[in-house]
């Protein structure tokens, strides 16, 4: 019979033997089934469709900002944009804009979708358009257009929303103002309908 010491002995002799020798034979083993992988599963679990960004290049949120010539601070975010290949401007989705004139009022803008171009003076913003002031004006609208080189925001068709003392509708609007030092006007025009709502 062995003695404790040589049974010892020997475990360890053993150990040393089939340890590294299991080591050898998991990492054969997962360089065996790594190199098993399916190129044709990727795909499922790819969340970038690759041939669509080949073919449509876009940048992800994308940020625009400048100061106009009246010392107004515009901002333009979007979730994501396409440059156009003419090179005028860049195609965006989920837009959102800020104007901050100089006197410190606020106009915020937001839409499905926008045109910015810069280089053509404008950002078009379209579908489901809103509006909101600084001065408490909450409006809606299909189309609006903010001037990059001036304080400046046209909505040519109607609009409708909410006034400080009420609702309005309107066939047009505008935000600006008639000269570099004059105040900020919110103009309405074609049809006003105005319903106006006590303040309690």
């Amino acid at each position: 019979m062995l003695g404790r010491e040589s049974r010892h002995s020997l475990l360890v002799h053993w150990a040393k033997l089939a340890l590294p020798l299991s080591a050898l034979v998991l990492l054969s083993t997962l360089f065996l089934f790594s190199s098993r992988v399916d190129p044709t599963t990727a795909s499922i679990y790819a969340k970038v469709d690759v041939n669509a960004l080949v073919a449509e290049p876009r940048l992800t949120a994308p940020e625009y900002s400048g100061m106009t010539e009246d010392g107004a601070a515009l901002t333009v975010r979007a979730k994501t944009a396409t440059p156009d290949p003419k090179g005028h401007g860049a195609s965006a989705r989920e837009v959102i804009a800020k104007l901050e004139a100089a006197d410190g009022g606020v106009t915020d803008l937001t839409a499905s979708t926008g045109v910015v171009d810069p280089s053509a003076g404008q950002i078009a913003l379209s579908k489901g358009v809103a509006v909101q002031t600084s001065g408490g004006y909450r409006m809606a609208t299909d189309t609006a257009e903010i001037a990059t080189d001036r304080s400046l925001i046209r909505a040519p068709g109607a609009v409708r929303g909410e006034a400080p003392f009420g609702t309005i509708e309107a066939g047009r609007m505008e935000i600006g103002r008639a000269a570099p030092d004059a105040p900020y006007d919110l103009l309405f025009n074609g049809g006003v309908k105005l319903i106006y709502q006590p303040q309690e």
